[in-house]
């Protein structure tokens, strides 16, 4: 009886949540302007959809500057991780790790105002690099948690030090060893890092300069003349596009996961 109940508990649960991603997915093929009746179905949302210049220009900057802050955000990651779980403690340490978490753990929109201050502070152009750099910084903890996890996770620095020992210098060993072992870390991190970036709107919304339209942008834009048929079309593609990543972080996951047992 119990278990039963937790069931039902559990499918009301999820059905919460997912009910509304099912009805936008269903009404991105209803025949009618209007989102407030069934009219039949159609596919011409999405023909209209990927015929729309702007919405496109949208969708490849927001995958360029995706791709460009989840390198950014990987690499910083790498030796983060590598400064925590491979070096001595050093003093500050534990402030400095506080540190690198403090963009998953702060507001959005004050993160926002924050990088818009600092830059215009500084007197940086609000550009693409600009908005790449800012997403990184909230993708970073992802990034550092991944790699980080994983570097512990190698046998206390047995294999490093055995290269060490075989007469490989600690460069060599990070190359050869170290990262080679990371590498399902690094990709599931800029997997992360990848779907943080694509999706942000309130960063984009302060940071992104003149010309610099992201997908979450063009998508508030379009939704100030109510939710068309086409908005659900591309959420639909976005949830789409969400599950595949996450589907490829588990692989990955899996597959780190049955690496690290054989080591």
């Amino acid at each position: 009886m119990r278990g039963k109940a937790l069931s039902v508990y559990c499918a009301a649960l999820y059905g919460l949540l997912y009910l509304p991603l099912a009805v936008m997915f269903a009404f991105s093929f209803n025949n009618a302007r209007r989102n407030v009746a069934w009219r039949g179905f159609t596919l011409k949302w999405y023909s209209s959809l990927f015929q729309d210049a702007e919405l496109l220009t949208a969708l490849a900057t927001s995958l360029k500057l995706a791709l460009a802050a989840s390198l950014i955000a990987c690499l910083l990651g790498l030796l983060a991780s590598y400064a925590m779980a491979r070096h001595a403690p050093f003093k500050g340490r534990g402030l400095y790790s506080c540190l690198v978490s403090v963009p998953l753990m702060m507001p959005e929109i004050v993160m926002g105002v924050g990088l818009l201050s600092f830059f215009a502070r500084l007197g940086i152009a609000l550009n693409f690099w600009s908005l790449a750099c800012a997403h990184a910084l909230i993708a970073l903890p992802y990034t550092t948690s991944s790699i980080r996890a994983r570097l512990l996770s190698l046998k206390d620095c047995r294999l490093e030090e055995a290269a060490m020992d075989l007469g490989a210098s600690e460069w060599q060993a990070f190359l050869k060893v170290t990262l080679p072992l990371a590498g399902p870390a690094l990709l599931s991190g800029s997997l992360l890092a990848f779907t943080v970036s694509f999706e942000d709107f309130v960063t984009s919304f302060f940071i992104a300069g003149i010309g610099i339209v992201t997908m979450p942008v063009k998508i508030y834009t379009m939704m100030k003349f109510g939710v068309t048929p086409e908005i659900n079309a591309m959420a639909s593609c976005l949830v789409g596009l969400t599950i595949v990543l996450l589907a490829g972080n588990a692989a990955l996951r899996a597959y780190d996961n049955g690496r690290r047992r054989e080591i």
